[in-house]
Formats: C-alpha cells, sequence, structure tokens
C-alpha cells in the first residue's frame, strides 16, 4: 500500500515540476532576462532547467527526510539487494538444510520402525525366554527331587550291598562246607536226598510276622521229630533243621499274608547222618482241589482179555490220573512225582475184574474224601463196560 501512495506522489510531483518550471520559463522568456550573459532565450531554458532541478533535488530531500523506505530506495539498494541475495542464499541453504533434514528424518523413522520391529521381536524373545527359563527352574527343581531321591537310593544301595556282601561270604563258606561234604559223601550215610520231603502241613491263616514265626516253629518242631524217627535218635541243635536265615525272612514274610499256607520242607541237598538238615521251604496256597466222589478222570481202554492187557491198561489209567491231578494243584511228590494213593486191595481187585474181558472199557476215578494242595489223593475206582451200540453196563 505504502508503494502505491507513492508513486501517485511521484506523478503529482511530477507534474507540479513540470508545470511550475513552464510557468517560470514563461515568465523569464517574457522578461527577457539575461545571466551569465546569455541570451534571454538560454535563460529561460537555463531558469527553466534550475528550476527542474531544485523542485526535484527538494522534493527527494523532502521524502528522503520523511521516509525511510525513500531513503533506502535511493542508498541503500545496493546493500538491500546484497542482503537480499544473503538471505536467498541462507534460504536455498535451509532448504537444502531442510531437505537434508526432511530425508535424515526419513532414515530416522525408518531407523526407528525397523528398531521398534526389533524390540517387538526382542520382547517376544524375552518372553520366549522367560518362559523358557521357568521350565528350566521347574526342570531343574525336579531334577534336585530325583536327585535327592537318587542319592536315597544310592545310600539304600549301599547298604544293600553291604549286607549283600556279608551274605555272599557266608554263603561262600557255607558252598566250601558243602563241597567238603560232597567229598564226605561217599564215606558217610546219606539221610535225605536232596529234594526229598521232609514234612508237610497246612498253617492257618496269620497278619503278623510274630504270629507266622510262632506257626513255622511249630513246624520246625514237628519236622525235627519227623528226623528224629528217621535217625532214631535225639535231635541236637546242630543235626536238626536248618534254614538259611533270608529264605527264613522270606517265608515269615509270605506266610504273614492273612491266608491259609500249605507248607513243605524238602532235603535242600543230600543230607549226611550227623550234619544239620538243610532244609528248603515250599510254599503254596491253600485250597479244596476235589471234592468227595467227585470225578478225576475217565478213559477208554481197549483189552484183550489177558491179565498183562488189564496191567497195562491200569497203568497208563494211573499215570493219566496222576497227571490230571497235578494240573489240576494237587503237589507231587517232589522227590518221586507220585500224587494218588489207592488201596492195594482195591487194585488188585479191579486187576482181576478186568483181566477177563475183552473189548472197550471205561475207567473212571473218583476222589474218596476232599483233597487239598497237599494231597495225598486217595482214589476210589470204577469200571465199566461199553457196548458196541455206546451203551455201558
Amino acid at each position: 500500500m505504502y508503494g502505491v501512495v507513492l508513486v501517485v506522489v511521484l506523478i503529482v510531483i511530477g507534474g507540479l515540476i513540470a508545470f511550475i518550471g513552464d510557468r517560470l520559463g514563461s515568465k523569464v522568456g517574457k522578461k527577457r532576462l539575461t545571466l551569465f550573459g546569455m541570451r534571454p532565450r538560454h535563460t529561460s531554458v537555463f531558469v527553466t532547467i534550475v528550476t527542474g532541478i531544485a523542485i526535484t533535488t527538494s522534493t527527494l530531500a523532502v521524502m528522503s527526510i520523511s521516509s525511510q523506505n525513500v531513503r533506502t530506495a535511493l542508498f541503500g539498494m545496493e546493500k538491500l539487494q546484497t542482503q537480499i541475495q544473503d538471505s536467498q542464499r541462507s534460504l536455498n541453504l535451509a532448504k537444502s538444510a531442510l531437505q537434508k533434514a526432511k530425508s535424515e528424518q526419513k532414515d530416522m523413522q525408518q531407523k526407528l520402525k525397523e528398531n521398534l520391529q526389533k524390540l517387538k521381536k526382542a520382547e517376544s524373545d524375552t518372553r520366549a525366554l522367560q518362559e523358557h527359563q521357568k521350565k528350566l527352574l521347574a526342570d531343574n527343581a525336579t531334577l534336585e527331587q530325583e536327585n535327592g531321591k537318587l542319592h536315597q537310593d544310592n545310600l539304600l544301595f549301599q547298604d544293600t550291598n553291604k549286607k549283600l556282601v556279608l551274605q555272599n561270604d557266608r554263603l561262600h563258606t557255607e558252598n566250601e562246607n558243602l563241597l567238603q561234604r560232597n567229598v564226605d559223601l561217599s564215606s558217610k550215610r546219606i539221610v535225605y536226598q536232596a529234594g526229598e520231603l521232609i514234612y508237610s502241613t497246612t498253617l492257618p491263616a496269620v497278619h503278623n510276622r510274630t504270629a507266622a514265626e510262632t506257626e513255622l516253629k511249630k513246624v520246625i518242631v514237628i519236622a525235627n521229630t519227623k528226623v528224629a524217627e528217621r535217625l532214631g535218635r535225639y535231635i541236637t541243635a546242630h543235626s536238626g533243621i536248618y534254614m538259611y536265615p533270608l529264605e527264613y525272612e522270606d517265608t515269615l514274610q509270605k506266610l504273614a499274608n492273612g491266608h491259609s499256607m500249605a507248607i513243605r520242607l524238602v532235603a535242600a541237598a543230600n543230607i549226611v547222618q550227623g550234619e544239620p538238615i538243610i532244609t528248603s521251604v515250599q510254599l503254596f496256597p491253600n485250597k479244596l482241589i476235589y471234592s468227595t466222589g467227585e470225578l478225576i478222570r475217565r478213559d477208554k481202554f481197549v483189552l484183550n482179555g489177558t491179565r498183562q492187557s488189564a496191567q497195562q491198561a491200569m497203568f497208563f489209567f494211573l499215570r493219566d490220573v496222576n497227571i490230571s491231578a497235578s494240573e489240576k494243584g494237587i503237589l507231587p511228590d517232589p522227590l518221586h512225582g507220585s500224587i494218588g494213593v489207592i488201596n492195594m486191595e482195591q487194585l488188585y481187585n479191579v486187576i482181576d475184574d478186568i483181566t477177563p474181558m475183552k473189548g472197550d472199557i471205561e475207567l473212571s476215578a473218583y476222589s474218596r474224601g476232599n483233597t487239598y494242595v497237599l494231597g495225598p489223593l486217595h482214589l476210589l475206582l470204577k469200571v465199566e463196560r461199553v457196548m458196541n451200540n455206546g451203551a455201558k453196563r
């Protein structure tokens, strides 16, 4: 707005200068004045020029005094242009710096984005590591518990190993004694063969070690009585029933199970006269195998009317009865394997009855009385003819 006013003022002043100069020149021309010896005409022109110069100079002086912008436009243009150029260079530098700053900002933003992604990944990895650390701590606690248990087991195994070493030494000594006994067998009388039954019985149900030991001691006392009868002399502390300590304790544990048990004492080796009766213990749950009158076995045979045929049929039948009873659960004699007991008179009577028979017959064996695992199995035999039509009589 200020520049417009200045232009208007200059236009007005220019008009006034022209008007004043024209009027002054006209007056000087009319009066035909001369100055510095010049002609009137030249004087008029000179006055007009001087007047114009004076008016213009006065105008510029007044405007310069009254306006800083005019002074700047008249006297400070070069400086202003220099400042403008400096400002333009500064502006260009600022723009360049701004562009560089924007580029750096973009790079920083990209790096910030990458760092944020790395930070997220690091946080995820940290959480995974924390979970893994928790798992490792839990596994470590479990391992410590297991290590403690293994340490206790190791102590127990060390104690057990010491006991086993002692037992091994004792067994080694006993083995040497047995070897020495075997050397002496040829010169001494054998009173029990290895595996021979010494005594057997059934024991009532007991529930603790004390009661089991009481019952076992009763069995040993009775067995010693049987041994004394066998030897024909009294039993001393060094010539009666002897059980290995481990087997003795194992027997007590098995007896104290709250069930009735069948017990058999058998010779652990060939026993010579004058030495302890080294005994092995056999335990079985006591149960009823055959009831009175229960069928044990029934087989068919073909006879030819001779006694040899009858005896052979009876031999095979009794053998099969022994096998059936053993499979059912009756304990055979440990030395001979026999189970059944038959009245010899009955046996001979049956053989006599079937000797004259020819053709098919059927032999049946029944239990004479209730029979438990220890036996013996008392037999009742029955013979029936088998007719051609399959009927029996």
